[in-house]
């Protein structure tokens, strides 16, 4: 990433510089509403939905998601579990997804301003990481997914890999984390402990040290937007445009 990074503050400072100060002035304005919100007494918390998963469930939707070993399908078929449990527990998807709360245009602004506010706080933390790792004689070893895609040629994998990261991961970790896994924590634990091992689950799963700190970190964020809004459709949005942020630069690298 620093050879990322030195090319493009290079050939795009200016660019690059504006998006951060956007950040910074999307983190601040965020801030205030958020104070006011809390001041005036009208920030709610506790809205997203309960659902009364069982640890059956869980083991069954784990076991789709281990299958994927074997078989490459095993996400797919894990999401269509808990759709299905979704229905079978009587929620429609209208509520399950918060649609009658944000309107999909609410839920896709709201989300941009969101990852705006969140990406140069986020990189400042992966920042730090990778020095803290240097210092104590730990490098940061690469991202298979970024070296997969800064060193692809060929444009059909490329859009697959882009649809990949932009719109089928973060609405499959969505799904999985915040509206299953965190709901069935959310019936046993408190919601502080369920956020939080919710949000060091994520972590963990991405399998690369460097990271682990700002993905748990935006994990609670997203598990916090999904509790004040009640809508999985904004944790998704916030997680399709952060992975949007970071791919836009990266497209920059590869082709600037």
């Amino acid at each position: 990433m620093n050879e990322i990074t030195t090319k493009l503050l290079h050939q795009y400072g200016a660019l690059v510089t504006g998006f951060l100060l956007a950040s910074v002035a999307a983190a601040s304005s965020l801030g205030i509403v958020f104070r006011r919100l809390r001041c005036a007494g009208t920030l709610p918390y506790g809205q997203a939905p309960t659902i009364p998963f069982s640890t059956i469930e869980l083991i069954t939707v784990f076991l789709f998601l281990v299958s994927g070993v074997f078989f490459s399908a095993g996400t797919a078929l894990a999401l269509v579990a808990i759709l299905l449990l979704v229905r079978f527990h009587r929620l429609d998807f209208a509520t399950y997804f918060g649609t009658r709360r944000l309107s999909p245009w609410q839920n896709i602004a709201a989300g941009f301003w969101i990852a705006l506010a969140a990406d140069l706080p986020l990189r400042l933390v992966a920042g730090f990481s990778e020095v803290v790792g240097k210092a104590v004689g730990v490098p940061a070893p690469p991202q298979p997914a970024i070296e997969l895609f800064i060193h692809t040629r060929s444009w059909p994998f490329l859009s697959l890999l882009l649809l990949f990261i932009l719109v089928l991961a973060p609405l499959g970790e969505e799904v999985l984390f915040r509206g299953f896994l965190y709901v069935y924590l959310k019936n046993r634990l408190s919601r502080t402990a369920s956020l939080v091992l919710t949000a060091l689950l994520f972590a963990f799963l991405h399998f690369h040290w460097p990271s682990f700190l700002p993905l748990f970190l935006f994990g609670l964020l997203l598990g916090a937007a999904y509790e004040f809004t009640g809508s999985l459709l904004l944790s998704i949005a916030i997680h399709c445009w952060f992975n949007s942020f970071t791919t836009g630069l990266l497209l920059l690298a590869k082709f600037g």
